[in-house]
């Protein structure tokens, strides 16, 4: 069975494991439930009021549940995907030392502050007020604002080292796994482009949150964090860089009260944004530089030999 499985080409590995990471956020979703009810005693018919009207007496079951969804719904189905088609197919995750990566990608993703706000000043832009486009994706938004500040907010209850947890380290380290560890190695042998798959599992990573009010910033962010595991050839940088960026975020609701910046801030100074955006495009300068994509690029495009001429350890990056 796994034989038969690892000869399938890129396309239908990719089906089959969107399949099975649907399957896996059905299962995580009832396993929270079930949590839900037994763990912390919601009765089941009160459910779907908590969800949609969540307060913070259920704080730390929501918390939970939404920690398990995630754990359920992306690290399992990659778990079940690497079993089945083996390592080598996705590149063993890239799950390999990031070198100097380790500190430029952090660097990257906290100095593209001014892109993402530039690009959240757009996205606003294409959701006029008083549109059909605001009445649809407004309650969505609002609901998950609302659910990001009650696991975030003090006066909740929710102990600070599970928040953070929540908040910081398991979005980073799952949706990695599943978008930069899987989808993005597949989109690459499927379309023999690599900016082709790092954008259009930026596309899909920005997708899957359902919050449209911040779909361009995010999917920038998106991009940036498949860059990084181009570049450096692991997804550890990717991982760094996303639990960096949430982390920021945490610490600032944290500080400020609020996710976003605060106009009176050094944050919204335009010395920041400049000094940020050069130390940005310098940082992006380094990374191509110190890229090491000649060597892994006709095997994570899945090109063969004879269409190609490998690089050589002495070739120097393009």
């Amino acid at each position: 069975m796994n034989a038969l499985l690892r000869g399938l080409n890129a396309a239908p590995q990719l089906i089959l494991f969107i399949a099975l990471t649907l399957t896996c956020i059905g299962m995580g979703t009832i396993v929270a439930m079930g949590i839900g009810t037994s763990v912390f005693g919601i009765p089941l018919e009160d459910l779907p009021l908590v969800l949609s009207q969540p307060d913070a007496r259920y704080a730390h079951a929501l918390i939970w549940m939404n920690n398990v969804t995630q754990l359920v719904g992306f690290a399992l189905p990659v778990l079940v995907y690497f079993v089945l088609f083996g390592g080598n197919s996705i590149h063993n995750l890239q799950l390999k030392n990031a070198g100097l990566f380790f500190l430029i990608a952090p660097l990257l993703i906290i100095t593209a502050s001014p892109l993402i706000d530039i690009s959240a000043f757009m996205n606003k832009m294409l959701i006029p007020e008083n549109s059909w486009l605001e009445r649809t994706f407004k309650p969505t938004e609002e609901l998950a604002g609302l659910m990001t500040r009650l696991f975030l907010e003090p006066s909740s209850g929710v102990p600070l080292a599970v928040a953070f947890l929540s908040i910081a380290i398991i979005p980073a380290v799952c949706e990695e796994l599943v978008f930069r560890g899987v989808m993005m190695p597949l989109l690459a042998k499927m379309t023999r482009n690599v900016h082709a798959a790092v954008w259009i599992t930026a596309f899909l990573f920005s997708l899957i949150h359902m919050q449209f009010y911040g779909f361009l910033p995010r999917m920038i962010m998106g991009a940036l964090l498949g860059y990084f595991v181009v570049w450096s050839g692991s997804l550890w940088a990717s991982i760094l860089a996303h639990f960096v960026n949430n982390a920021s975020a945490f610490l600032m609701f944290r500080y400020f009260g609020t996710l976003e910046t605060p106009e009176n801030s050094l944050f919204s100074h335009w010395l920041f944004y400049t000094g940020a955006s050069a130390i940005f495009i310098t940082l992006l300068w380094f990374a191509q530089k110190k890229s090491v994509w000649p060597w892994n690029s006709f095997t994570y495009l899945g090109i063969p030999d004879e269409q190609g001429v490998r690089p050589t350890e002495h070739s120097s990056p393009a």
